[in-house]
């Protein structure tokens, strides 16, 4: 059966609206107009202009945030990060921004100044889509090939402004609540111990959380305990992405992901609360079937602390990982083969590396 044409629901309906489940209380939001969005990813790509690229900034809705160089105009060539309004939005305030104006595919490949321009162009466009009449909360994510729901290859995030905290972050503040402390600190003090560190620097660590929902799933968070990620520096956490990115990218030979921040706005927090924000990276290895979809649970049959080996994704039925050729290098040995920048702290190299084999799939 093929989609509906969304040209032919009624006007009332064609506007991005959020709708409650009444059986969960759970929102959902309505877009029949990304039914029109265009795929730019896998072999697609190759063969159609890629709208984020530099050169065809008319091919985007205005800019309205950018990184520049100076003296260059906005909509037009000389940026590094570009922000603009998604033409197929999902609600009324949802963004685009664009990371790298050269055409780049996976976010391995982006090096530390494009990340500090990112961050930096990320802290703006929060603050902006936050301060709009309706918003709650502006959430930050990424979508990284076709299996993670990309529909253009080029590097980029999406911010999105929502009318309420996602059911997910009301849930880890529940759990917060309920045991009288952070988290997030829990898991961050026991990683060394357990071997589950992918990258540290001086600022941050990278970890596999224990449990992961899947297999490779990894966390970047500041080792201090803060709640408002607007008013980090950008340079720091810029090295810290990049490496922890490249480990995890070019140890799982660049696999599609989805990476996305956690954060409560200070708006949110009630007196004497904090959450500790951080970010979320999954790599999509593996399918979400049945249990995951019907039932919220997941499977995971590689944990936190098993060593990516092809042993290890031979045993899990991984396919996946096949494009490494033998031994399968764990993400230590792919952090310890990335170049280290003269600005930036040495990364550590745990004893095991962290992250783990391919997801298998549910029956």
């Amino acid at each position: 059966m093929s989609a509906p044409d969304p040209d032919t629901v009624p006007a009332h309906t064609v506007q991005p609206h959020t709708v409650v489940d009444p059986t969960t209380g759970r929102p959902i939001l309505m877009a029949p107009q990304r039914q029109k969005r265009p795929m730019h990813t896998g072999s697609k790509a190759s063969s159609k202009r890629c709208p984020f690229c530099s050169g065809h900034e008319q091919d985007t809705p205005t800019e309205v945030d950018a990184a520049r160089l100076a003296g260059t105009s906005a909509n037009q060539p000389g940026w590094t990060v570009r922000a603009f309004a998604n033409l197929y939005p999902a609600t009324v305030q949802h963004e685009v921004i664009a990371e790298g104006a050269e055409h780049r595919e996976h976010p391995c490949d982006l090096d530390v100044s494009t990340w500090r321009d990112a961050i930096t162009v990320w802290q703006r466009r929060i603050l902006a889509v936050e301060a709009t009449d309706g918003t709650a909360c502006a959430f930050l994510f990424k979508n990284v090939g076709a299996r993670a729901g990309a529909s253009i290859a080029h590097n980029h995030s999406q911010v999105i402004g929502l009318p309420e905290l996602p059911p997910r972050l009301e849930l880890e503040r529940s759990q917060q609540r309920s045991h009288g402390r952070c988290l997030t600190c829990a898991t961050l003090s026991t990683a060394g111990a357990e071997q589950r560190i992918v990258v540290e620097t001086e600022q941050f660590v990278a970890l596999a959380p224990d449990p992961p929902k899947m297999p490779f799933e990894t966390w970047l968070i500041p080792r201090e305990c803060q709640s408002d990620f607007l008013t980090v520096k950008p340079d720091a956490l810029a090295i810290a992405m990049q490496q922890w990115l490249q480990a995890v990218g070019g140890g799982l030979d660049r696999p599609a992901c989805n990476l996305w921040l956690h954060r409560v706005p200070a708006t949110l927090l009630t007196p004497g609360e904090s959450f500790h924000w951080h970010f979320e990276l999954q790599p999509r290895t593996g399918q979400l079937a049945g249990l995951e979809l019907g039932g919220d649970m997941y499977i995971n049959s590689v944990p936190a602390d098993v060593t990516a080996t092809r042993r290890a994704a031979e045993q899990s039925g991984s396919t996946g990982c096949a494009a490494f050729a033998p031994p399968l290098p764990n993400l230590a040995q792919a952090v310890a083969s990335q170049p280290a920048y003269s600005d930036s702290p040495q990364v550590k190299q745990p004893s095991r590396p962290t992250p783990r084999s391919r997801n298998d799939e549910s029956t």
